[in-house]
């Protein structure tokens, strides 16, 4: 096996050392912006999930009084079919 010179162990290291070095400092010095410049800041997104949770919500409360708004008419058909039966019988006896 090949000795490794003291030159090539240094050049070695300085290139391991720039490259993590530079990673971390573009990692550092860039964690505040967007990831892309068309990308949406941190504190829209979130504004945006809250708004959408408000209309989810919505959405279900919604749909409940429609449900009862439903069973409401069909018992006013019930009814109205009763009462429409017992004036066309009024007017048969008659």
């Amino acid at each position: 096996m090949d000795r490794v010179t003291p030159n090539a162990f240094w050049g070695t290291m300085s290139i391991a050392a720039a490259a993590i070095g530079s990673s971390f400092f573009l990692t550092i010095s860039h964690a505040g912006e967007p990831k892309h410049s068309d990308s949406a800041s941190e504190g829209d997104v979130s504004s945006i999930q809250v708004s959408l949770a408000k209309v989810v919500t919505d959405v279900e409360y919604n749909k409940d009084l429609l449900s009862d708004l439903k069973d409401e008419i069909k018992d006013l058909r019930v009814e109205q079919n009763r009462s429409s039966q017992e004036i066309l019988e009024a007017i048969r006896r008659n």
